[in-house]
């Protein structure tokens, strides 16, 4: 456990500049055994935690264990997932003070190969769009294929894609617009994003243990990911997705983004560095785009946590899961970092956004809750149910093979033909939803995929028994006969 004492008492000392705040120094230890509690509850591996106030790091630990049976340090890296858009609008709005890039300039200006489906809308669409969400691309857009698959490749992929609302219209969550200002980063700098970030957020930050590069992040003790198979944590590498740093895979720690916090909370100051204008950084932190809860700002989503202003921002990616977490009237940030995550859309609120939201609420007075949780009821209740399809269906077989035959050969055909549709629908859609091939799905949701594979091949099985029997009973000489 790691403790920072003399930061606390500057802390607490400083305390009545902030009206919000509690009038007590937060008690680490409760919070960290509510960690701890909370973890087991959620069957989670493992965890790092960082708060900082004041302009300091006051209390940064690390939990359970990093799936390399080691203890997970404030130094082990994790994924980012989505928290990588704010290094990306950090970048943006760094250009922006220079002169290099300006928000309300269409995209084509620095793309003039950009294209969307419209070729009006092209023209249309800002930095600023992109920054909020509002461009109008939407959420599930097309990406490139191919294991060689560069940033370039999947910007350019959207030149097929229609819109789903007018440039400006709206506000819908869409990862394809922060690998679009990748490629702007690229473009105005003449050097690839991971070089950019490395050397103008990542160098100023004394970010040492963050990486755009997993092999690297290996080699230096990056945590291994785990999905979740029916709640049960399963230690699983999956492919780093290098092509879209901007939006989803960038690496870091929770001693480095705490470093990252301090910038944010400090108008861009970080010791001696300074990473961006303190008007960038009002810009990206003030909420433009309202949505459900919240008003989608640049990186960042600006609502309220414990009845207080929140600037905040979660990322998910299939075997990681982490939340950051600002409290700008108050001088408080937290950020929680976790090791496992799940393809399947359940509604399981993810343990490191619970973790970073109830840590925060804390911090300004509201008491940490219970540490209970519905992880082990909902795994159970989908278990139920994913077995409770299977079952019926087997029955249904095991009913088939003993009675097969019935005096309605119409509704033997349409049974089969809906067995067909079942089985087609449970091979098609779930992987669309979740975004992921046939191939992908057994590492992102083993369990999902496991039932998915039985139920269509269950239903192959029966409108096959069906549709051999209608064959057998269209020779029977006793008369038509059908399937049951």
């Amino acid at each position: 456990m790691t403790r920072f004492p003399l930061a606390i008492l500057v802390s607490a000392l400083m305390l009545s500049n902030y009206p919000l705040e509690a009038q007590s120094a937060p008690d680490f230890a409760a919070v960290d055994s509510f960690v701890t509690q909370v973890m087991r509850a959620d069957r989670l591996p493992g965890a790092s935690l960082a708060i900082v106030h004041a302009g300091q790091v006051v209390h940064v630990r690390g939990f359970g264990t990093d799936g390399y049976r080691r203890p997970v340090t404030p130094n082990s890296s994790f994924t980012l997932g989505s928290m990588s858009k704010g290094f990306t609008a950090l970048a943006i709005m760094q250009l922006v003070d220079r002169g290099r890039v300006e928000l309300d300039a269409p995209v084509q200006r620095y793309l003039p190969w950009f294209r969307v489906a419209d070729s009006t809308a092209s023209r249309q669409i800002t930095v600023r769009h992109l920054l909020l969400h509002t461009s109008g691309i939407p959420t599930r857009a097309r990406r490139a294929a191919g294991a060689s698959r560069t940033l370039t490749d999947h910007v350019r992929a959207l030149a097929g894609t229609a819109l789903a609302r007018a440039p400006g219209a709206g506000h819908e969550y869409a990862s394809p617009n922060y690998l679009v200002l990748g490629a702007i980063i690229e473009a105005v700098t003449g050097e690839p994003y991971a070089t950019y970030v490395e050397r103008s957020i990542f160098a100023p930050l004394q970010m040492g243990h963050s990486y755009t590069d997993r092999t690297r992040a290996i080699a230096q003790g990056m945590a291994k990911g785990h999905v979740y198979a029916l709640g049960y944590p399963r230690a699983t590498t999956l492919p780093f997705e290098h092509d879209r740093l901007p939006t989803a895979a960038l690496i870091s720690s929770a001693q480095d983004m705490a470093q990252f916090l301090i910038a944010q909370l400090n108008a861009g100051r970080y010791e001696g560095a300074r990473v961006a204008s303190s008007a960038s950084v009002e810009a990206m932190h003030t909420g433009g785009a309202p949505s459900e809860g919240f008003s989608y700002a640049f990186g960042w989503r600006d609502g309220k946590i414990g009845g207080v202003r929140a600037v905040h921002h979660g990322g998910i990616t299939p075997n990681f899961r982490g939340k950051m977490v600002l409290l700008p009237d108050s001088g408080w940030g937290v950020v929680v970092l976790t090791n496992a995550s799940t393809g399947i859309p359940m509604p399981l609120a993810p343990t490191s956004h619970r973790l970073a939201d109830d840590i925060a609420a804390y911090l300004v007075g509201v008491p940490l809750p219970p540490p209970t949780s519905p992880h082990r009821t909902r795994w159970l209740a989908l278990a139920v149910v994913l077995f409770g399809v299977l079952a019926s269906q087997v029955r249904g077989l095991w009913r088939l093979r003993r009675a097969p035959v019935h005096t309605f050969p119409g509704r033997a055909w349409l049974m089969a033909a809906f067995d067909l549709a079942v089985g087609a629908v449970m091979a098609i859609v779930p992987p669309r939803l979740l975004a992921a091939s046939w191939r992908e799905l057994p590492a992102v949701a083993p369990d999902l995929a496991l039932w998915l594979f039985v139920v269509a091949t269950l239903c192959a099985a029966s409108a096959l028994m069906r549709i051999r029997a209608l064959a057998r009973s269209s020779v029977n000489s006793t008369g038509p006969r059908a399937l049951l």
